[in-house]
């Protein structure tokens, strides 16, 4: 009889201790948002986040649509789109902000410049379509800009401009980064520079982190402290963050991640602090192409409740 009361004790323990265990899946854009929580998914062993590294937004859609996810790192955007359809998440922060860059082969000193031209683009129906469309609605060109929403990520309209003599492109760190690595006489004109110039807005976010209605407040908390040390990991370490990221086999270059993380506006805020301007960013573009975020602007409930 002991020993099969030990035995049921030992199972409940084992049991016990795998619950514990359990680990919370986190789904996130390769690119800038997780080079930012690159010292997180490096040292997994030190807390319960699966980190998963995704390609294109295809997978934070479905993501977001399937609920396969506790936490989804995704343009601010597209959470706030989701949310008016009744999908279960809310935004906890922002993790990323203005990190959008035109790249082209011939001069280019202001937006003015781009008259006429014939710009790649990635990020359709995302933010760098909501910031490249609200800036060039509101700003007079002597003619009009083709820009071709054709790529589904900054890599692919890096790859598309390259084949092209006299196109431009809109790209993001650290993807530019790699373009003036390979291309000698680059021109970059920096939309975060534009945006201040003609909104009066100081930077716009970008990457949010959104997390499932049903996840417990201690792990939220958690997910906090992680993604807080993270993001300020890679800002005081780029060349520590770039060694992780290759060891992870991110898509970029060390040399090229040492250069472009200081550049990449990483700076995770919650919505304590982020909470004005991502209202006053959201309210820009509903006043101007309200589909963009559902047609409303999302209630109070869209904001995870931290205090």
């Amino acid at each position: 009889m002991k020993k099969i009361l030990v035995i049921i004790c030992i199972l409940l323990s084992t049991l016990i201790g795998c619950q514990s265990k359990e680990e919370i899946s986190v789904i996130v854009p390769n690119g800038v948002p997780s080079i930012a929580q690159s010292y997180m998914e490096y040292n997994h062993d030190d807390h319960q986040f699966n980190i998963e590294r995704v390609h294109g937004p295809q997978p934070l859609v479905a993501a977001f649509t399937s609920q396969s996810h506790d936490i989804i790192i995704a343009p601010v955007n597209l959470g706030a789109n989701l949310y008016q359809k009744d999908i279960p998440y809310q935004l906890l922060g922002v993790l990323t902000w203005s990190n959008l860059q035109i790249i082209s082969k011939t001069l280019i000193n202001d937006i003015h410049d781009l008259s006429g031209k014939d710009i790649i683009a990635f990020g359709e129906g995302a933010v760098p379509q909501m910031i490249i469309d609200y800036l060039f609605e509101n700003i007079t060109l002597e003619k009009d800009a083709n820009i071709q929403y054709t790529s589904s990520s900054a890599q692919e309209s890096l790859m598309t401009f390259m084949q092209s003599d006299d196109s431009m492109a809109i790209v993001s760190e650290p993807v530019t980064s790699s373009a003036r690595n390979s291309i000698e006489d680059l021109y970059v004109l920096d939309l975060a520079d534009v945006w201040k110039e003609y909104t009066d807005e100081d930077l716009f976010p970008q990457a949010g982190v959104f997390v499932h209605k049903d996840l417990p407040l201690t792990i939220v908390e958690d997910y906090l402290t992680q993604i807080n040390l993270s993001s300020e990991f890679a800002n005081q370490n780029p060349t520590q963050v770039a060694s992780y990221c290759e060891s992870l086999n991110y898509p970029f270059e060390k040399s090229i991640l040492e250069i472009s993380i200081p550049k990449s506006q990483i700076h995770f805020q919650s919505i304590d602090y982020s909470k004005d301007a991502i209202e006053s960013f959201l309210e820009m573009i509903y006043q101007y192409k309200p589909e963009l975020i559902g047609n409303s602007m999302p209630d109070n409930d869209w904001y995870y409740p931290l205090s």
